[in-house]
């Protein structure tokens, strides 16, 4: 499974006239787009060379057309972050391995491999040899209903506007409150470390069966006093949302996976009980196995 850089995506496929007038012009971010394209080219074509050596029968699918990938015993998945979160949306048990396509402009912290260790943990991943992390998932449930994804990083819910301020109540355990803020994170383990975190969170073991919601931008004044700042929670715990405006919207993992609310709305969000992300080559803190 692999991205296409924004090159490919913007210049070449979509032929923006403005970004190809500035390439031609060499402005500085056309021209780091388009060595970044190149970075990114060179590494795919390095994995599959990898896997043709190893005489291993192998697909090549694009990141937006994953469907169905169990019958495959392993998937390689080539990009940053963003693309192994997506992938993951489609996974159930198979294994990933991700492979960092541009570590000089990438942080990929879910991918062990580059495109010089690649071929030795591709070696050791076959050989059933490359240590296994079960990364837990949140499940979502939209007024009663079980979405048919579960997020592997984190939860924003908000209006669509970011200028707006997002109104709601927040019920954990036997509290509840109406809040005011401009959004609600719900984030797992192996998300603690980036958005929820920023917003004042906790880093989290990435094995933990845990996951935190915390508010960003929390309203408190002379008519609120808010309570529910944020908190761990448990297997077996839940965290429910009532969304209080006329619209807007759920994102799971990034911006691409947008599951709109309307006013009433009942979101609830737990640890998935099934299918944790088999993730290879980490460790529980997410370092690299070298």
């Amino acid at each position: 499974m692999y991205k296409k850089s924004a090159h490919q995506l913007y210049v070449v496929e979509g032929r923006d006239a403005r970004l190809a007038r500035l390439l031609r012009r060499r402005h500085p971010a056309l021209l780091d787009m388009r060595q970044a394209h190149d970075v990114h080219r060179r590494t795919l074509q390095a994995v599959k060379r990898r896997l043709r050596a190893l005489d291993v029968d192998y697909d090549l699918v694009y990141r937006a057309d994953v469907k169905d990938p169990s019958r495959y015993d392993l998937i390689v998945c080539v990009g940053g972050d963003g693309t192994l979160l997506q992938v993951s949306h489609a996974v159930a048990g198979t294994p990933v391995l991700g492979v960092n396509s541009d570590p000089d402009r990438s942080e990929a912290v879910f991918s062990a491999a580059t495109q010089q260790t690649f071929g030795k943990l591709l070696g050791l991943a076959l050989a059933g040899r490359l240590p296994t992390l079960a990364l837990s998932r949140l499940r979502i449930r939209h007024n009663g209903r079980a979405l048919p994804v579960l997020a592997l990083n984190d939860i924003l819910i908000a209006h669509d506007n970011p200028a707006t301020m997002t109104r709601y109540q927040l019920s954990v355990g036997a509290r509840r409150e109406f809040q005011k803020s401009s959004g609600l994170w719900i984030a797992t383990a192996a998300g603690s470390g980036s958005a929820v975190l920023a917003a004042g969170g906790r880093r989290l073991p990435w094995n933990a069966k845990k996951f935190q919601y915390r508010p960003r931008e929390l309203y408190s004044g002379r008519l609120a006093s808010p309570r529910l700042t944020g908190s761990v929670l448990g297997a077996g715990e839940a965290g429910t949302v009532t969304w209080l405006m006329r619209e807007g919207a759920l994102f799971i993992d990034g911006p691409h996976l947008r599951h709109p609310l309307r006013f009433g709305d009942r979101i609830t969000i737990d640890l998935s009980p099934r299918h944790p992300l088999r993730l290879l080559g980490l460790t529980a803190s997410g370092r690299r196995v070298r």
